[in-house]
């Protein structure tokens, strides 16, 4: 395990995460997989509760390109960064090999239950178990939490904006009837075609972000936080 800033970093690699999950499926309780970038950890300097939420969490993977750079200025070298869309991917291949249902919340009406259509067109044999968007009220919750259980998904991917969906997915982990929750940021908007990804060199060389900002030029303001995680991390490695 890795801290960084404080906070935690599960040292896996892309290979071993993906294992790890599967594995948690076997046991008798809800699992909670964190994707841990930049601004998360740089949030959870300042929130108590959500670096008590990755501390708690089942698995926190390295899904950014800043986190894998910390690691080997911390000198402690993470294998690979796991990029949380690539994981969903693979974790769908995995509801498939066991015959077990998915399903997806988050994002605005009706993106995704375009993401569920590109995944199911994508991955012959998956169920999804339901699509729903993220923009519910408190008092519609358990209407949300009981839908989603009579399913009783494998995998319950939440795209919500970080770190609110962290903070939801631990407030209502074990109401849920998943093996495992995950949170997957805007996953959704890029699998629906609402977003694209960035080409897969941009991709190699980390900067996966500077696409994602072109495209959603009001991301300004949280690239803008992106240097003083690299000043703290370098002050913190001195």
């Amino acid at each position: 395990m890795l801290r960084i800033l404080g906070s935690r970093i599960d040292e896996v690699s892309f290979p071993e995460a993906v294992a790890r999950i599967r594995e948690f499926l076997f046991e008798p309780r809800a699992h909670h997989v964190i994707t841990g970038n930049t601004l998360m950890l740089l949030d959870a300097e300042t929130d108590p509760q959500l670096q008590a939420i990755l501390e708690k969490a089942d698995l926190v993977v390295p899904e950014s390109s800043g986190v894998y750079w910390a690691s080997r200025r911390l000198g402690q070298p993470l294998k690979e960064f796991i990029p949380g869309i690539d994981l969903l991917l693979a974790l769908c291949k995995v509801a498939v090999e066991l015959k077990q249902p998915i399903y997806l919340l988050g994002a605005k009406e009706g993106v995704a239950q375009a993401a569920a259509k590109t995944l199911a067109a994508n991955f012959s044999g998956l169920t999804i178990g339901g699509a729903a968007h993220g923009y519910f009220t408190a008092a519609e919750t358990p209407v949300v939490l009981e839908r989603i259980a009579a399913c009783r998904p494998a995998f319950l991917f939440v795209g919500m904006s970080v770190p609110g969906q962290e903070k939801w997915i631990a407030q209502h982990l074990q109401n849920t009837s998943a093996g495992v929750v995950m949170g997957v940021g805007g996953s959704f908007d890029v699998l629906a075609g609402r977003l694209r990804r960035a080409p897969a060199w941009m991709r190699v060389l980390g900067i996966e972000w500077l696409y994602r900002l072109i495209q959603e030029p009001w991301r300004w303001r949280r690239i803008a936080r992106l240097p003083i995680f690299a000043f703290k991390v370098i002050f913190t490695s001195k």
